[in-house]
């Protein structure tokens, strides 16, 4: 149901959380019969103002189109409704008291649900006075009133209706009272605050009224000289307008009553944190975030995504995206979701697929040749195999671990002279964990291979080719911190390989050399699929990749000896081999449209390899063991491995 209501608003918001720049400029209407009329963002040039949105602290800068302010609607005329009804103005929240609704009721602009929050209570500031007051009466009222605003309970109950009102309604609101000056200005000057505004930007705000309200105010004042001309010369603003002391003694209650702005806002209001965020996300969009200049690779790609959503449905809402973001503001660091959120564990389970069928052939190639076998003999033959691999952490790109075991059954025939043929099914189980995620990948994979010596298979040149296929079945979880949740996801995929090559088998008694080179190609698909279990879960696009690889390598082989009823022979390999292409693979996921691109950390040109085995044979029973080292450049990547391989021949 979350979800749902999610997206039932998403269109509102990506229409009206548009991204906003320092230079955007007020474009807000003028409206003839609601002159105090704008645009809570900013004041345009025409009105005093700079004519572009408020900056706000942390880099950041006033949305337009959120919260409008307002004088009462009551006297709009035929023009100036169907304007502002075109803003989309889905909330009309009325801060005057009953009596002074009943005498000039809203015209309720179109398709705006209209609330009245009594700000006031029995009194208004808009209309104190009886006669004409003294201007330090005038002051005196005013500030008593303003300093009300913090002290008064019913009023304070009044204000956190209305914060609350803006904060849970889900697109545009309007708010307004009898003038737009004084109960608006008030709650005008919170909202700034909770924004960030510099408090030069709070008072410039709350004086325009001044201007906006310069021919109500002239027209009032005339009325009064035309009755009294020895008033000629008097300040009317402070009667008709407003007047930096008036803000002035609301702020100076702040402090008084709870030591800061924020203390008045939950203990005074009693909002919570949760509410001055989704305030302050609807209000303000962050140009950067904490750090975000300074990132690079995967880490500079997550905090862009965690900047773009600040214009998603997830932003200006009860969201734990909403939370993390704001509270991160400020607190100054994004506290390591930048690595986490863009899901690199699966650009590197991608990788470590890649370079599966690269272990399994090294694991399984010494023991499928048939150099040991009678012509129409055949062996049947388990392997075992298992290891563990590792790439640091570089360029913003987290480290990442992998860890493999897997068997291997097949059978080796040996045709003749010349020809051997293998072919073997088997099972991987992997773990790939990175960025405090983890993806659990079980392969069931098929090999078919052969050799053929133009010579013998014994010695001389010889010609080998392999091609190796797997199904993959694909399990991630990825935990987020700051209270973002758990994603997991699922899919399918496929592996596969061919590997072509040529050698020659060099006997130099007491031990035989083989040299070899050749071409390998692997590539991995995996499907698309959709996370699950937060805010924060994403939309994977398929995973499709090859890469080739040119390789070399050098095999040394002691002859067999005889130990007891056992013949024992060592071996070691030592090889080099060289990624043609990029050997990184990448993962893309998107949300809400925007999209993060994640690298895996193994990415290496250049590998190479090590693999110490012996192999001990009574009879028709054959058995090997062989430890393996892999080293990369990219990332310092390394693997280390080992197999145990048992047959049977006949």
């Amino acid at each position: 149901m979350r979800n749902v209501l999610l997206y039932s608003v998403a269109v509102v918001l990506l229409l009206s959380f548009k991204t906003t720049s320092a230079h955007e400029a007020i474009t807000t209407p003028i409206l003839i019969s609601a002159p105090n009329f704008r645009d809570l963002a900013g004041i345009s040039a025409s009105h005093g103002g700079t004519g572009l949105v408020n900056p706000t602290s942390n880099d950041g800068v006033m949305r337009t189109g959120v919260f409008y302010r307002s004088d009462a609607l009551g006297n709009l005329n035929n023009a100036d409704f169907v304007t502002i009804s075109s803003l989309r103005i889905g909330g009309d929240i009325d801060l005057r008291t009953p009596s002074e609704i009943n005498q000039n009721p809203d015209r309720v602009p179109a398709g705006a649900i209209y609330t009245n929050v009594n700000i006031a209570g029995t009194q208004s500031l808009s209309n104190p006075f009886r006669g004409i007051p003294s201007q330090e009466v005038v002051l005196n009222t005013f500030q008593i009133g303003y300093r009300a605003f913090v002290t008064d309970p019913t009023v304070r109950a009044g204000f956190r209706t209305v914060l609350n009102t803006l904060a849970q309604d889900p697109g545009t609101d309007l708010f307004h009272c009898a003038s737009g000056k004084d109960r608006t200005g008030w709650t005008a000057a919170l909202l700034e605050s909770i924004a960030g505004a510099s408090p030069t930007t709070i008072m410039n705000d709350y004086l325009a009224s001044n201007t906006y309200l310069a021919g109500v105010i002239t027209s009032q004042a005339q009325s009064i000289l035309t009755v009294d001309p020895g008033l000629s010369g008097t300040y009317f603003n402070q009667l008709f307008g407003v007047d930096p002391s008036y803000l002035q003694a609301s702020l100076n209650q702040v402090i008084a009553s709870y030591g800061s702005m924020d203390a008045y806002l939950t203990q005074g209001l009693g909002l919570t944190h949760a509410d001055i965020y989704v305030l302050r996300a609807k209000m303000v969009v962050y140009k950067t975030l904490p750090g975000q200049s300074g990132f690079t690779g995967n880490a500079a790609s997550g905090a862009t995504l965690l900047n773009a959503l600040q214009n998603s449905p997830l932003s200006g809402h009860y969201t734990a995206y909403n939370y993390y973001l704001q509270s991160a503001v400020d607190a100054g660091t994004l506290g390591g979701i930048q690595t986490q959120v863009g899901g690199q564990v699966h650009a590197d389970a991608a990788s470590y697929l890649l370079r599966q069928p690269l272990l399994i052939d090294q694991d399984i190639t010494p023991y499928t040749n048939g150099c040991d076998l009678r012509e129409g003999q055949t062996r049947v033959w388990l392997a075992g195999l298992g290891g563990n691999s590792a790439s640091d952490g570089h360029s913003g790109i987290a480290s990442s671990t992998e860890n493999s075991a897997g068997s291997v059954f097949g059978a080796t025939y040996r045709m003749n002279n010349h020809a051997s043929a293998n072919l073997g099914i088997g099972y991987n189980w992997g773990s790939v964990g990175s960025a405090d995620a983890t993806v659990t990948i079980n392969t069931v994979l098929s090999t078919i291979g052969g050799r053929f010596g133009f010579l013998a298979l014994e010695a001389g040149p010889f010609m080998e080719a392999r091609a190796d296929a797997g199904w993959v079945d694909y399990q991630s979880r990825r935990v987020l911190g700051a209270g973002l949740g758990t994603q997991t996801g699922n899919t399918n995929g496929a592996v596969y390989s061919g590997k072509v090559s040529l050698g020659d088998v060099i006997p130099l008694t007491p031990f035989t050399v083989m040299l070899q080179t050749g071409v390998r190609l692997a590539g991995v698909s995996l499907g698309s699929f959709k996370e699950n279990g937060s805010d924060l879960a994403l939309n994977f696009h398929d995973i499709n990749k090859t890469v080739t690889s040119l390789l070399v390598d050098l095999n040394v082989s002691l002859d067999r000896k005889q130990l007891e009823d056992w013949t024992i022979a060592p071996s070691v390999t030592i090889g080099y081999e060289r990624v043609l292409s990029n050997p990184q693979a990448e993962s893309i996921g998107t949300l809400y449209g925007f999209a993060v691109t994640q690298n895996s950390a193994y990415g290496s040109h250049n590998l190479m390899k090590a693999v110490l085995g012996l192999s001990a044979q009574h009879d028709a029973v054959n058995a090997k063991a062989g430890f393996n080292a892999l080293v990369g450049d990219g990332g310092k990547s390394t693997c280390l491995g080992g197999q145990l391989f048992i047959g049977y021949s006949f």
